[in-house]
């Protein structure tokens, strides 16, 4: 069936199932960006806490030396 001007509803139902499929494209895209977005803060915690830790192992090392230290003397 043609509409004034020759475009006929099969163009438009076309048109629309396209830009139905586009809208569904990008929000799957939005979720997988949020997703990923997600493991890279958690990935940079991560590296966090394994500086925090090397901190405390260092601290750890000083104080088992300063120990072993005064054991020799006595």
């Amino acid at each position: 069936m043609k509409i004034n001007g020759g475009v006929s509803t099969g163009n438009i139902l076309s048109i629309a199932v396209t830009l139905m499929a586009l809208a569904v494209l990008w929000g799957s895209n939005q979720v997988k960006l949020d997703y990923v977005e997600s493991n890279i803060k958690d990935l940079r915690v991560i590296k966090a806490d394994k500086d925090v830790i090397e901190v405390q192992l260092e601290g750890i090392t000083s104080d088992i030396s300063e120990i072993k230290q005064m054991i020799k003397e006595l």
